[in-house]
């Protein structure tokens, strides 16, 4: 038996987005990144897996204890129906150099 205490290596606020509006209507959301002070780390590169549905802005904020990125996911789609997506986040830790947001986008009709 092995026991022991497990630390997270960067704290997001969520692993998964979730894009559910009215077509026409402005639909995001934003998780947040804190790296921690174990793991500090930069993010190297953004990349969307598809990329059809979405768009993606990054602002790093600078923080007293470090700092914290703010990654906002836009639903794109035009027309209702739903989607699936991925971001994949590159960084400059060895101990994560890549984690993924799920996305996932449901366009209702607005009429």
């Amino acid at each position: 038996m092995i026991s022991g205490d497990v630390e997270a290596r960067n704290d997001l606020s969520s692993t998964t987005a979730r894009l559910t509006g009215t077509a026409g209507e402005e639909i995001k959301q934003t998780v947040t990144l804190s790296p921690s002070k174990e793991n500090p780390f930069e993010i190297t590169s953004i990349e969307a897996e598809k990329g059809d549905n979405i768009r993606y802005d990054l602002t790093e904020i600078k923080q007293p204890d470090g700092e914290e990125y703010l990654l906002t996911i836009y639903n794109t789609k035009k027309d209702t129906g739903w989607f699936i997506d991925k971001v994949h986040i590159k960084t400059s830790s060895s101990l994560t150099p890549e984690f993924t947001i799920s996305v996932f986008g449901v366009i209702r009709d607005g009429t």
